[in-house]
């Protein structure tokens, strides 16, 4: 049953990140710049709301204070599972439940210039993907942890972009949340919020659960290698 659970909550994820994509291409229904537009204040405040509910979970889950109490509820081997079926779906929630605000910042018309940014949203996410391959993609999916007796994290590595900056994940995303050839206001908050999300929870939350959880060795690694923006230098073992 823990299986069945598992591969539902991945499919939610794996659904909610293609969502995503197509969410930042605009495509028809589910694009960022789709639907009937609201007066600005409120869609505003409706982005603003679904944006919060995405990302106040999403971190607080991600605790490792918030971890030993939720195991008390959930299997280990689900914790992972839950996680990811939580936020695939948050995440389909906000791009279903987006509100249009169709003003516009920027808009590239030259053909040239668009393929190079739509190759470069390409390159972001190619990034992002490369990093969760790094790591363990059944593991960050929380499939390994069902499927198998080690529901442990991995152990301390660094891997492909790992080497040269210490979250591509996050990296990538924003990236992709800036590459559009047009750019509207609505696209201009959705980027804007994430990306303010990311770095923040990135270097104040996540770097500090890493630090104490790892010890030494992420110091070492931390004087090394950049947090977002990658540098001329690679970690070498």
């Amino acid at each position: 049953m823990k299986q069945l659970f598992a591969l539902f909550a991945a499919l939610v994820g794996l659904v909610g990140q293609a969502v995503l994509v197509l969410f930042l291409l605009d495509v028809p229904v589910v694009g960022v710049n789709q639907g009937g537009v609201v007066s600005a204040p409120m869609a505003a405040a409706i982005n603003l709301g679904l944006l919060f509910l995405f990302a106040l979970p999403h971190s607080v889950m991600a605790r490792p204070a918030f971890k030993r109490r939720w195991r008390a509820l959930v299997p280990d081997a689900l914790e992972r599972a839950v996680y990811i079926l939580m936020s695939g779906a948050l995440l389909m929630a906000v791009c279903v439940y987006w509100q249009p605000l169709p003003g516009v910042i920027w808009s590239v018309e030259s053909g040239v210039l668009q393929a190079v940014i739509y190759a470069l949203f390409a390159s972001g996410l190619g990034f992002l993907f490369w990093a969760i391959l790094s790591i363990d993609f059944l593991h960050f999916h929380g499939l390994r942890q069902a499927f198998s007796a080690q529901s442990s994290e991995p152990p301390f590595a660094v891997h492909g972009p790992y080497r040269i900056v210490r979250h591509p994940i996050q990296t990538g995303l924003i990236v992709a949340l800036w590459a559009t050839p047009h750019l509207t206001v609505g696209q201009a908050l959705f980027a804007a919020v994430l990306t303010g999300y990311s770095v923040l929870a990135t270097l104040k939350l996540e770097e500090r659960d890493l630090r104490a959880g790892i010890g030494d060795a992420y110091d070492r690694y931390r004087s090394k290698v950049p947090a977002l923006i990658p540098g001329p230098r690679i970690w070498r073992d």
